[in-house]
């Protein structure tokens, strides 16, 4: 393919991703991918004929973080991950009708013979595929618990792709971290419900040998009705005692929350908890978040943290200090 031929497609591309309400695109060759990812995440575990990954982002809404509804919020998760799946959709469409082959790649699906729930953390924002191939693109770069951090939307984005025989001009990757790390800012992990993000480090120590996630309790916030809360509440179903215990159980509220999420929420599953979302302060967006009167006071300016013995730790406060300043006290 000529370089002119080259840029018409990646122009078609990035036109047709603004007609479907996409706020970021970029491209990472294949042949990179392969050699950033452990085996079972890699480009040629889904296509061996794929050249490029195209990387389509899209913003949460602005009015859905400024939300103290944990439901709204979800089910706007799950909105954007379909919108995405949609987008990718039609633009592998449009690539196939210029000659090139085309699979797009959800930014929810799980092949559990190779991956696990476990892929889609923190906050359902992508597989380790098209985060790993975001940054690669340069639309961002990773923080702390290894969700990619942009500079328009910080965290606040999510992310699905297409991988394609076209051969595009990679991006080139950001040349500095966003992450501000524990010593600058350490939000994240202060807010983290599960205490899923690393809180302690040797002071001075680069941001690539501190990142971090504990998936499993991470899991726990994010996909509170995902498949490890489906399968404990059918144990709990098996488990009664007697047979109206049973039913009981089965006619409970948390049948209903999961039925609900599998009727109705579907991705909405994967989209559980945002805390860690909400309170970085990368991206220029994150001024105009925090004027919410329900977030003006998220987290003190000084987060609780200690120095001691060569290294920093920081305080796990819980979301809980998002809520200690109420709309009603504001008012006043």
């Amino acid at each position: 393919m000529t370089i002119a031929a080259r840029q018409a497609v990646e122009g078609s591309v990035r036109a047709l991703a603004r007609s479907l309400s996409i706020d970021l695109v970029g491209f990472a060759s294949t042949s990179d991918l392969e050699h950033r990812l452990d085996e079972r995440h890699r480009p040629s575990t889904l296509s061996e004929e794929a050249r490029t990954l195209l990387v389509l982002g899209k913003r949460t809404l602005r009015g859905v973080l400024w939300a103290k509804h944990l439901p709204s919020k979800q089910l706007a998760g799950g909105r954007t991950l379909r919108t995405l799946e949609f987008a990718a959709e039609r633009i592998a469409l449009d690539l196939e009708r210029r000659g090139a082959l085309a699979l797009p790649v959800s930014p929810a699906s799980l092949d559990f013979e190779k991956r696990t729930p476990g892929d889609l953390l923190p906050a359902g924002q992508g597989s380790p595929l098209l985060r790993e191939g975001a940054v690669l693109a340069g639309l961002g770069t990773l923080g702390l618990n290894r969700m990619v951090l942009t500079p328009d939307y910080g965290p606040r984005v999510f992310f699905s792709g297409v991988l394609t025989s076209a051969e595009i001009e990679p991006g080139t990757g950001l040349d500095e971290e966003l992450c501000l790390g524990l010593e600058e800012c350490g939000r994240c992990a202060a807010v983290c419900p599960s205490d899923a993000i690393p809180r302690r480090a040797p002071r001075g120590a680069p941001l690539t040998t501190i990142r971090g996630l504990d998936e499993r309790a991470c899991a726990r916030s994010c996909q509170p009705f995902g498949f490890e809360a489906f399968s404990d509440h059918l144990a709990s179903i098996f488990e009664a005692r007697t047979g109206d215990e049973m039913w009981q159980r089965m006619r409970g509220r948390k049948s209903g929350e999961i039925w609900s999420e599998m009727a109705m929420m579907k991705e909405a599953a994967l989209t559980g908890c945002s805390e860690c979302v909400q309170v970085c302060p990368v991206g220029r967006d994150y001024e105009r978040l925090n004027a919410s009167i329900h977030r003006r006071h998220d987290l003190p300016d000084r987060l609780p943290r200690s120095k001691a013995d060569g290294f920093i730790e920081i305080e796990n406060l819980g979301p809980q200090i998002r809520r200690r300043t109420t709309w009603e006290q504001q008012r006043r």
